[in-house]
């Protein structure tokens, strides 16, 4: 009985390994073209209703904004992220006799780089805007 459960457990591990992979793609892929098709779809009807109604949309109706990328928001999380991973690594090092002590330096990294993003969003939110100029 425990031959065949280890068997079947097997079996399981390396179709999952071989099959999770490309279904998490395709799920992905799938998730992406089907609300690119909602969109399109209600754009299309939105066109469809100004026509019969006899409007005129302008050019620019159905450009998206470009979505501003907040760099205080961006630090913060890429600073915690870089504490996360040498935490991470600290408790891993404690644990498994072999590894080197020096491995949760890795997580300095993503550290500094959101400090860096910090320090962009500082010296932007001091400079002076061409509204203010005037």
């Amino acid at each position: 009985m425990e031959y065949l459960t280890a068997i079947l457990l097997g079996s399981i591990a390396i179709i999952g390994v071989f099959i999770a992979p490309p279904a998490m793609v395709i799920l992905i892929l799938w998730l992406i073209f089907s609300r690119k098709n909602k969109r399109n779809k209600l754009r299309a009807e939105v066109l469809t209703k100004a026509i019969e109604h006899g409007q005129t949309l302008p050019e620019n109706f159905f450009d998206e904004p470009k979505k501003q990328r907040n760099p205080l928001n961006i630090g913060i999380i890429l600073m915690a992220t870089g504490v996360g991973i040498s935490l991470f690594l600290q408790l891993l090092v404690n644990s498994i006799p072999g590894v080197t002590p020096q491995v949760w330096t890795v997580g300095i990294l993503p550290f500094l780089v959101g400090a860096a993003f910090l320090i962009i969003h500082f010296i932007e939110k001091k400079k002076p805007t061409d509204e203010n100029a005037k």
